[in-house]
């Protein structure tokens, strides 16, 4: 009867952990528009976030999963009651019978203690009390098997319910626990992007995030710095001196130069503008920064500048987003940028793609470049194996005699010497530890090597280098 107050208490709790839980998802939901103002780090916490929502569904699903087992054994717990009353209730039919023997027993007596002697009385009761008695213990036999049947059978529900209720309070506790973790976390995070956004309005925390994500795209291409690219190489332009984060050299003598740019002024402001037009018209100032961007690009002339540059520029934007939102409001915005100022807006997925055709590109330049070397270390370690190969024949000839010389003696000794040593011991002059013991010949053979192997070398056999790894030095 003391599991209703706690099913309903455990209903209640869940009640509210879906309704608390539901709104800390609408609540998340609504606070996670600013969280798109840092792409690279707000995606981990949107990660970090789905990843304490699981962990609630898990302590969720256990809290059902405890709930089934608690109604489970509450249903068995109900079985066996209703068995425990049952033998209860032939217990009391068993008594009621044993009343009704031993009164009927009584009148029986009382009816023969008149026309017998008192001895036979007496035997006759000590009779009946031993058979009641006998009775009596039997019935109470019985009746405590039946108990301890029951108790055996209760017992372990009995303790798998205590065990449940404490399993169930933990979960619960857990489930509390968590919530106010995940709280914590939340108001953690929310704190966290709120001083990313902040620290994004600043225009040289912009930049020094724009030229990471360009580092770590030109690591990740598998580009050498100062070998296969300069960062911020310092190149004169007309009037100044100008320094582009980077300058990639790409095989043929080309010089590409990469510029990042991370315009997020008027995208942050975008995003907490409340009025539909207010954002619209911050999104075109958005695009017209991009456009200011690349037209200052192509002033600075770096195909003039730069020996080996092509026509074009890469301007590296380091979120796709910042790109799309710029494109909603001018979708012409990519194509103008090529077409008027020669600039190529490259996010990190076309960068990357780029980079690495270019890694792959000296890759192959240095295989080329490094063949005939390959072609000459590769016919003198085949001069070098036929020279050891000689030695080898050398040594299984040597081998192969010394077998021979061996078998020989063997069949010498044992056919003019061994008759005549035998005689010593037939005559006992040794004793059967130290006789001489039996020689046996040797059976294996040398493995001759074939003749393909030893002959002498000629340019035919010299196997055609194979490109092999080869990392290209600075």
């Amino acid at each position: 009867m003391l599991m209703e107050p706690t099913a309903a208490i455990v209903a209640v709790a869940t009640i509210v952990g879906i309704i608390v839980g539901g709104g800390v998802a609408l609540l998340l939901r609504r606070r996670s528009a600013p969280a798109i103002d840092a792409p690279g780090e707000l995606t981990r916490l949107s990660v970090q976030l789905e990843e304490r929502e699981r962990e609630v569904e898990q302590v969720r699903y256990e809290r059902d999963a405890a709930r089934q087992e608690r109604d489970s054994a509450r249903r068995e717990l109900v079985t066996a009651q209703t068995e425990l009353a049952a033998v209860k209730a032939d217990h009391r039919a068993r008594t009621e019978e044993l009343a009704a023997a031993r009164a009927q027993l009584d009148n029986q007596f009382k009816g023969l203690a008149a026309g017998v002697l008192k001895e036979s009385t007496e035997t006759l009761l000590k009779q009946a009390r031993e058979q009641f008695d006998s009775q009596r213990q039997l019935t109470a036999a019985e009746l405590e098997q039946r108990t301890e049947a029951i108790d055996s059978l209760v017992g372990p529900i009995r303790e798998s319910l205590e065990k449940l209720g404490q399993r169930t309070g933990e979960i619960e506790k857990e489930r509390t626990g968590a919530y106010e973790r995940l709280t914590t976390q939340v108001a953690s995070l929310q704190k966290v992007a709120g001083s990313l956004s902040e620290a994004l309005r600043s225009p040289n925390i912009r930049g020094q995030w724009a030229e990471q994500e360009l580092g770590n795209i030109l690591e990740l291409a598998g580009l050498q710095q100062h070998i296969d690219y300069y960062p911020q190489h310092t190149v004169p332009v007309p009037g100044s001196v100008a320094r582009p984060d980077a300058v990639v050299s790409v095989p043929g003598g080309l010089k590409v130069v990469i510029d990042a740019k991370a315009p997020l002024e008027n995208y942050l402001k975008a995003h907490e503008a409340d009025d539909t037009r207010r954002e619209l018209a911050l999104l075109t100032n958005h695009a017209t920064a991009i456009s200011r961007h690349a037209k200052e690009l192509s002033e600075r002339d770096y195909d003039a500048a730069v020996a080996g540059s092509p026509d074009f520029v890469l301007m590296f934007v380091p979120a796709d987003p910042i790109l799309d939102a710029a494109m909603k409001v001018q979708p012409t915005l990519w194509e103008q940028a090529w077409r008027e100022h020669r600039v190529l807006i490259a996010t990190p997925g076309l960068l990357l793609a780029f980079l690495r055709t270019v890694a792959l590109a000296w890759q192959q330049q240095d295989m080329q470049k490094n063949a005939q070397e390959i072609a000459d270390l590769g016919k003198e370690l085949y001069g070098r194996l036929r020279t050891f190969a000689e030695h080898m024949h050398g040594v299984g000839k040597g081998l192969d005699q010394a077998l021979t010389a061996y078998n020989k003696g063997v069949g010498s000794l044992e056919s003019r010497v061994l008759p005549q040593a035998r005689r010593f011991e037939d005559l006992g002059a040794v004793s059967d530890a130290r006789r001489i013991p039996e020689l046996a010949p040797v059976e294996t053979t040398v493995r001759a090597m074939s003749g393909q192997e030893t002959a002498p070398a000629t340019e035919a056999d010299i196997p055609p280098g194979s490109v092999l790894p080869h990392k290209r030095s600075a």
